[in-house]
């Protein structure tokens, strides 16, 4: 009985010994599901704060992209507008120039401004010829005037 005594403490003694060993897995896997779950809310808590920014550039792009299409919309205005207002004066200075150009035209516009005024007429340093007479109407003469 003493025997079977010893045995059952050392029988005892192992499974006080193993209770522990089991005691102290079962605190090391509370602990590492502790840190899993603080990692997870963490990386949750990341996630969200990176949503929140994506959000917000997202916000802000689309204003900056508002902001583009409006001054690209000002900016065709205005070159509208100065289309418009190049047509109108290219139209003004075309009916000037053919109203002038009729009026220089006429032979007594032109003889009063550049000759008699003397309006942009510039008198040339050297003497005019003077025409040689002419004994036909014909510049070469004709040939029964040919001498032989």
């Amino acid at each position: 009985m003493d025997d079977h005594e010893e045995r059952l403490a050392a029988v005892e003694r192992r499974q006080d010994v193993t209770d522990g060993k089991l005691d102290s897995i079962s605190r090391d896997i509370a602990a590492v599901r502790a840190e899993g779950n603080a990692r997870q809310q963490a990386t949750n808590a990341g996630m969200d704060r990176i949503g929140i920014q994506l959000s917000d550039l997202t916000r802000q792009l689309a204003a900056h992209t508002g902001a583009q299409e409006e001054r690209n919309r000002l900016a065709e205005s205005n070159l509208r507008r100065l289309r418009k207002l190049s047509v109108i004066v290219g139209i003004f200075c075309t009916l000037g120039a053919a109203v002038g150009g009729t009026i220089l035209s006429s032979q007594t516009w032109d003889d009063y401004l550049f000759g008699k005024v003397g309006f942009l007429h510039r008198k040339h340093p050297y003497p005019q010829p003077t025409p040689q007479p002419q004994e036909t109407q014909f510049i070469l003469p004709p040939r029964e005037m040919e001498v032989a």
